[in-house]
């Protein structure tokens, strides 16, 4: 965690909270949390990819948002009393900072700036769910999934040639969910673009041949949303 967020902290809460907080590495699949557990600690994700679902039945858990390197998990949780809302699983190896929720307390009670760089990073998520539901009501579904394509290149991607190479940590079927589409309407979107030539797709990779063109369509889909 950035350390400039401890400035003027008295020195034996900085120690305490260094002492208790602790390195996590989670392989691919293994669960943070799960619905409706108490919230005992804090994450913040440093390497990896952590998707969050939601039950909307019996045994059908749904994506409902992909939580990238530098959030936090289970603050929001924490600051509403009411259990986790969700199950978090690491869809990727990850490795997350981890902050029992009795230091956390004590940490946001001793230094408020502290609590306020949780706050915001909280504001930050809310405000990202709040863009995907109006590009749900207000876009059509290719445009949901370029979107989605440009978050994913922005958080996994690496440049190659002209392009993008996005390691790809979601499966179809949660990827479907986060562009707020049926499975089904997915593979129907993936045939259109890559007959455009804007992405390529196959079990590990997506490929964007020209970062340059993808970037003018983002605006373009922006500006219209």
């Amino acid at each position: 965690m950035n350390q400039g967020i401890w400035s003027g902290a008295p020195s034996g809460l900085v120690d305490a909270f260094q002492e208790a907080r602790s390195s996590l590495h989670v392989t691919r699949g293994g669960v943070l949390f799960r619905e409706g557990a108490q919230v005992d600690a804090l994450y913040v994700l440093m390497a990896g990819a952590v998707v969050l679902y939601r039950s909307i039945a019996p045994g059908r858990p749904v994506a409902v948002h992909l939580v990238v390197p530098g959030r936090t998990l289970g603050f929001r949780d924490l600051a509403e009393g009411r259990g986790h809302r969700s199950t978090a699983r690491c869809v990727t190896d990850s490795v997350l900072c981890r902050i029992p929720v009795a230091m956390a307390e004590q940490a946001f009670g001793g230094h408020r700036p502290l609590e306020r760089v949780f706050l915001r990073d909280m504001t930050q998520e809310l405000s990202v769910m709040r863009d995907r539901l109006l590009q749900i009501i207000s876009l059509g579904v290719r445009d949901r999934l370029v979107l989605l394509l440009n978050q994913m290149a922005d958080s996994f991607g690496v440049a190659k040639g002209d392009g993008w190479l996005i390691s790809n940590p979601l499966k179809r079927l949660d990827m479907a969910a986060l562009a707020g589409m049926a499975p089904e309407t997915i593979s129907r979107c993936i045939r259109h673009l890559e007959a455009e030539g804007v992405a390529y797709f196959n079990r590990k990779n997506i490929l964007l041949p020209s970062m340059k063109a993808f970037r003018l369509e983002v605006d373009g889909i922006l500006q219209r949303g």
